[in-house]
């Protein structure tokens, strides 16, 4: 069976679950190609699969380059996610791929789309074979938005391979010292990702608590000035750091670093920065907005010993008061949590039975 996957290639650790998710069904037997679209033309094998890469132009020759690679490569299933869905989708049924699979993951109170996009996506998922989803909330979203219907959807999870990632050197210069407690704050700088938040529960418990606190914000977006502005408004020049967008080996320093990670946004599908720091055995306050929490057993772990609502500062502070008196969960806590719940062979086995055809349970 001949499999096309087209994904955004790149250092990032989503590229990289695409990337083994390839070599697995590669090793499996299956004939596995990968397309993307970048700023160059290239053609490599990388353990068992052909990554062919064409030079991102226009609209149309967008959709041209989409066209040929499914032309030339005849592949049985197509799977596609991000802008690659409408042309995989569209050119997949026009020169007869058996099995077409889109793999949506983006909230839909996160994009917050105009009708004439809710309606051309519409068009385009409802004509897919299997439509893939990351959370329930998004699961829900596709039937009751996107008119997909429930047959088709499947609710799969991402893995993270981040806890492979070797840090070479302290590149961050975060030092982890017993007296200051550090807070760390991932994620694009914009209004839906809530930073404001944490700055204010930061300026809140400097409030009742003598405990050193540094906040530590990674990332970066068109809301950076305001949440500087902010910062300095109150006061909290001394208290909180900016480090800029960070690669995947600084990423993993970061998570190291940190005594505890607050995820704040008001929407997220999924939510790979849950996954990669509870993988690392980061402690983690989470919004109870994440997509990814719905495959967390809630019996083995409670949800509210780590998740808090977003609109709620006081939550996020009642959260937070135990880590800066080093009493919050502990590492393991996290880690096992990510072992029982995301665990990749299970996952690996969903997916491929996907594309097999078999029944799996959503």
């Amino acid at each position: 069976m001949k499999i096309l996957i087209l994904y955004t290639y790149n250092k990032g650790l989503l590229s990289d679950f695409f990337q083994e998710l390839s070599e697995k069904l590669c090793s499996d037997g299956f004939e596995v190609d990968n397309f993307y679209l970048k700023h160059k033309k290239a053609c490599f094998k990388q353990n068992g699969v052909t990554i062919y890469g064409e030079k991102r132009g226009g609209f149309f020759s967008n959709y041209k380059a989409i066209y040929k690679i499914i032309q030339q490569r005849k592949p049985d299933v197509v799977i596609s996610n991000f802008s690659y869905i409408n042309p995989a989708i569209l050119f997949g049924k026009l020169l007869g791929v058996k099995r077409n699979i889109a793999w949506f993951h983006t909230a839909f109170g996160h994009t917050k789309p105009s009708l004439l996009k809710i309606w051309n996506k519409t068009v385009y998922l409802n004509m897919a074979d299997v439509v893939l989803a990351n959370s329930t909330v998004l699961q829900n979203e596709m039937h009751a938005v996107y008119k997909v219907s429930k047959e088709k959807i499947n609710r799969i999870p991402f893995w993270t391979n981040i806890a492979n990632q070797v840090s070479s050197s302290n590149i961050l210069q975060i030092s982890k010292e017993e007296a200051v407690i550090n807070i760390g704050c991932p994620g694009r700088l914009v209004s839906d990702k809530n930073h404001a938040q944490v700055i204010k529960a930061v300026y809140e418990l400097k409030k009742i608590s003598h405990q050193p606190v540094r906040l530590y914000i990674a990332g970066n977006g068109c809301y950076e000035n305001q949440l500087r502005e902010l910062v300095i408004d109150l006061n909290l020049n001394q208290n909180v750091i900016f480090l800029g967008l960070l690669n995947v080996e600084a990423m993993t320093e970061f998570y190291k670093a940190m005594d505890v990670v607050v995820l704040p946004s008001f929407h997220e599908a999924f939510g790979l920065v849950f996954i990669e720091a509870i993988a690392l055995g980061t402690p983690v306050i989470v919004s109870n907005a994440f997509g990814a929490l719905s495959f967390v057993d809630s019996k083995k772990f409670p949800l509210e010993e780590f998740c808090f609502n977003p609109q709620s500062i006081q939550e996020l502070i009642n959260k937070l008061e135990p880590y800066i008196k080093a009493k919050g969960l502990e590492s393991d806590y996290f880690k096992i949590m990510y072992e029982q719940t995301f665990e990749k062979d299970f996952i690996y086995n969903q997916i491929k039975s996907i594309i097999l055809n078999e029944n799996v349970s959503s």
